[in-house]
């Protein structure tokens, strides 16, 4: 009978504490969806997947039409800086090549007006720091042209000539910052 009686006991400790007794897993996740139940009772739901996929949709639309905004500009103000290298390739400058090359100047400044105006989303601020430059070399270049008398001396030419240069070394970095900002961000 002591057998029995010793069975019996084992048997009913083991049931006992098998029913009991909790893994150490389940232990730390119940603890910590209390913890997490207690930290964030009282503050509102987060949104939901469709407010934030909206958000991050118009985000996305708005980087977007500014980067292709930004690339036309660069293309056609690449384009017009390029008509301007004829001025300095002539040996013989006159009055009427500054006025023809002004003009082009002033669609340059035309062109970035409109470019300015447009609403910069913040991942293409330093975008917009290295356009601020390429704008003070073509000041710069427009008041030396302005500046320029007959007879015209081949060296306001070469004066003239090392702001062009700065204004197209401006205008490539700043092309390289488009290059760079639109593939950070996957836009292509």
């Amino acid at each position: 009978m002591k057998k029995r009686n010793l069975f019996i006991l084992l048997g009913t400790s083991i049931l006992l504490t098998s029913c009991g007794a909790d893994s150490e897993a389940n232990i730390v996740n119940d603890v910590e969806e209390q913890q997490f139940r207690s930290q964030y009772h009282d503050t509102p739901a987060p949104p939901n997947n469709h407010e934030q996929n909206k958000l991050r949709v118009q985000r996305d639309e708005n980087l977007q039409l500014y980067a292709d905004e930004a690339g036309h500009y660069i293309s056609e103000t690449a384009t017009m800086l390029e008509d301007l290298a004829s001025f300095f390739d002539s040996g013989n400058v006159t009055s009427t090549d500054v006025d023809r090359t002004l003009s082009k100047i002033n669609e340059i400044r035309d062109k970035s007006d409109q470019f300015i105006n447009t609403q910069r989303p913040a991942e293409f601020d330093a975008l917009h720091h290295v356009h601020i430059s390429t704008l003070m070399e073509i000041d710069a270049l427009d008041r030396i042209l302005t500046d320029m008398k007959e007879p015209i001396h081949p060296l306001q030419v070469t004066n003239a000539r090392v702001y062009y240069e700065n204004a197209v070394l401006s205008h490539k970095l700043m092309e390289r910052e488009y290059l760079s900002v639109t593939e950070d961000l996957g836009i292509h």
